[in-house]
C-alpha cells in the first residue's frame, strides 16, 4: 500500500506523507475513503471533473462490533480523536442515523449537520471490516444452534462459539480451582451443615437444567437460613455461591441485600437459569409481606403486566437456587398458607461455622479463589447428560419419600430434597470430595420434621381463632348471661349433647373472615374445609354455615 494519499489536495497529501503505511487505511470499492490519524478523507469529483481528497472529519472509527446473543442488539465501540486525545464510546447500532449520531458531538465526536451523513456513510462501509464478537447478559442453561450449553463468564459446552459475559454480576473466575478445593478440604469437609450449604449452591445448575430442558415444572429452590448473629449464616451463603462467582456483597458479587424494593429484588433473578444468588439479611427489608415474592420466586416468572399500548410486557423468567439469610423466619412475615412452605425451606438456629477462625478463613480464602468449581461442575453435568441427571434426582426423591416423616406433602418435599441430595452425590463424584450425604439426610429429616409441625393451615387457624375468642369473650352472647359488650361477634352455647369440656361458638361470617385476615389466613374456604374434615365445624351439608 502506498504511504501517501493519492494525487489531490496538496495539504492533505503533505499531512498523509507524515504517516506510516500502517496508519493509513483505504475503504470502499473504489478506495475512495481514507482514514488516518490526521482524519477521515473522501475522494470527491469537483465541478471540473477532477478528483480530490476532501477532509470530512477528525479520526472516527468502529473499533469492534458486539452482538448480544439473547436480545440480538448490536453495540458499536467507536474510537475517535478529540482535543489531542483518543477516546472510546459505545453506542447502539440504531444510533447510526443523522438525528441521533449528530448528538454525539457533545461527547467530542467530530460530527455536525454539515458532515454527519458523510461520517455515517463511511462507518457503514468500515464496519464490514471491524472485529465482530458476541456477548451475553444472562446466566445458565441455553440452546445455541440446537446444542445445550451454559452461559457463565464464557460459554461452557460449545467450544466453537465464543461469547463474553457483560451482565450485572462478577462471575469472572479468580484464583484457581485447586486453591478453592484446598479451602473446602480444610474448612468445610467434616462440617455437615457447610457441606449442605455447598450442595445448596451447586443445586442451581441442576434446578436450571431440569426446569429448562426436562419438560417438567421445576420450581426455583428457595432456601432460607435464619438465626441469631454470629451463627455463620452469611458465611454459609458465601460457601454456596463461591463455585460460580464472587462470594461478596461488594463489587457486584453474587450476594445481594434484601434491603431493596420488590421490583429490584425480582430483577436480580431475570435471565438466570443456573447460577445461585444469595439475599442477605431479610431482617433489614422493609417488605411487610414476603408471600408474593416467595410465590413469584418459585414460579420462575414475573407477574404479567400491561404496557402503555394495552399489550403484555415481556415477562422475564428464571430457574435457579436462591439462598436467603435473616435473623428471623421468613414465615413471620407471610400469610399462613401451606403452599408457601412447599416453596421455601427454612434452616433455623443452626451454627454453620465451627469458630470465628473457621469463618475468617472461609471469607478470606473464598474471596481469593472463586468461579472455577461451578464451571467444572457444569462440564460434569454435560458429560452425564440430562437423562442421567434426571435419574439421579428421581432416585434420591424416592429415597426421601421412604425416609422423611410421612405427611400429605411428602412427594413435593421429596422432589426438592431429592435435588439437593442428587447434587451432593454428583459434587462428590465431580471433585472427589468426601461429602457426608447421610449426615445431610439427617439434617433434612430434622428440617422436615419441624416444618410438618408448623404446617396445617386448618390447625393453625383453629388455635388462632380459639385464642381470639378467649381474648374477647365479652363480644359473645352466652346462655343465661346478659350481654355487656359493645360489639357482638356471635354466640357461645353449651349444648346438652356436647362433652363436658366442649362448647359451641357461632361467629358471624363477616367477623370470622375479618379475624382470619387479621391472622394472615388468606383463604377461609380452605380453613373451613379442613375444620369440616377434622370435625371442628358444625354446618349444613354442602355449606360452611349452619
Amino acid at each position: 500500500m502506498n504511504n501517501q494519499v493519492p494525487n489531490g489536495n496538496n495539504q492533505v497529501q503533505k499531512q498523509a506523507k507524515k504517516q506510516s503505511t500502517s496508519n493509513i487505511n483505504y475503504y470502499g470499492r473504489e478506495k475512495d475513503w481514507v482514514l488516518s490519524t490526521n482524519g477521515l478523507y473522501q475522494k470527491i469529483e469537483n465541478k471540473h471533473g477532477e478528483k480530490q481528497w476532501i477532509r470530512i472529519a477528525n479520526y472516527t472509527e468502529i473499533q469492534k462490533i458486539r452482538q448480544n446473543i439473547e436480545t440480538k442488539d448490536i453495540t458499536l465501540s467507536i474510537k475517535y480523536y478529540y482535543h489531542g486525545q483518543y477516546h472510546e464510546i459505545e453506542i447502539a447500532r440504531s444510533q447510526l442515523n443523522p438525528n441521533d449520531f449528530v448528538k454525539l458531538n457533545g461527547k467530542g465526536i467530530d460530527v455536525f449537520h454539515n458532515n454527519v451523513k458523510k461520517v455515517i456513510e463511511f462507518l457503514r462501509i468500515q464496519e464490514k471490516k471491524a472485529p465482530y464478537e458476541y456477548a451475553h447478559c444472562g446466566m445458565g442453561w441455553t440452546q445455541i444452534d440446537h446444542r445445550l450449553c451454559f452461559k457463565h463468564h464464557h460459554i461452557i459446552g460449545l467450544a466453537a462459539f465464543q461469547s463474553n459475559y457483560e451482565g450485572a454480576y462478577c462471575i469472572e473466575p479468580r484464583g484457581t480451582l485447586q486453591g478453592w478445593l484446598d479451602i473446602i478440604h480444610s474448612e468445610v469437609i467434616g462440617n455437615t451443615h457447610l457441606e449442605l450449604a455447598l450442595a445448596f449452591g451447586f443445586s442451581a445448575p441442576v434446578v436450571g437444567l431440569l426446569s429448562t430442558q426436562s419438560g417438567n415444572d421445576v420450581d426455583t429452590l428457595l432456601v432460607h437460613v435464619y438465626g441469631n448473629s454470629s451463627k455463620g449464616k452469611t458465611t454459609a451463603a458465601q460457601v454456596a455461591v463461591s463455585p460460580f462467582g464472587k462470594p461478596s456483597r461488594q463489587g457486584n458479587g453474587l450476594i445481594k441485600s434484601w434491603n431493596a424494593t420488590h421490583n429490584a429484588i425480582v430483577a436480580l433473578l431475570r435471565g438466570n437459569y443456573g447460577v445461585p444468588i444469595a439475599l442477605d439479611e431479610a431482617s433489614m427489608s422493609t417488605i411487610k409481606d414476603f408471600s408474593p415474592l416467595i410465590y413469584m420466586f418459585a414460579e420462575n416468572r414475573e407477574k404479567e403486566r400491561l404496557n402503555k399500548e394495552g399489550g403484555f410486557r415481556e415477562q422475564h423468567t428464571w430457574a435457579t437456587t436462591l439462598i436467603s439469610t435473616a435473623e428471623h423466619s421468613l414465615f413471620q412475615k407471610t400469610n399462613k398458607n401451606d403452599g408457601l412452605r412447599m416453596r421455601a425451606f427454612e434452616f433455623g438456629n443452626i451454627t454453620w461455622t465451627s469458630s470465628a477462625e473457621n469463618a475468617d478463613a472461609l471469607k478470606k480464602g473464598l474471596n481469593e479463589h472463586y468461579g472455577h468449581a461451578g464451571i467444572h461442575f457444569v462440564q460434569y453435568l454435560l458429560q452425564l447428560g440430562l437423562e442421567q441427571v434426571m435419574e439421579r434426582c428421581e432416585k434420591w426423591k424416592v429415597h426421601c419419600e421412604n425416609t422423611l416423616p410421612k405427611s400429605d406433602f411428602i412427594s413435593r418435599v421429596s422432589q426438592k430434597f431429592g435435588i439437593l441430595l442428587a447434587t451432593a452425590e454428583m459434587v462428590k463424584e465431580a471433585f472427589d470430595l468426601p461429602l457426608n450425604i447421610d449426615g445431610m439426610m439427617q439434617v433434612l429429616y430434622e428440617v422436615e420434621e419441624q416444618a410438618a409441625k408448623e404446617r396445617g393451615i386448618g390447625e393453625q387457624a383453629y388455635e388462632y381463632i380459639v385464642h381470639r375468642i378467649l381474648q374477647h369473650l365479652k363480644c359473645f352472647r352466652m346462655d343465661k348471661k346478659p350481654f355487656e359488650g359493645h360489639e357482638c361477634w356471635g354466640k357461645i352455647s353449651y349444648p346438652k349433647h356436647a362433652q363436658s369440656n366442649q362448647v359451641e361458638v357461632a361467629i358471624f361470617p363477616h367477623k370470622f373472615k375479618q379475624l382470619l385476615e387479621e391472622g394472615s389466613f388468606s383463604d377461609p374456604k380452605t380453613v373451613l374445609e379442613e375444620w369440616r374434615e377434622k370435625g371442628y365445624l358444625k354446618a349444613e351439608k354442602g355449606k360452611y354455615t349452619n
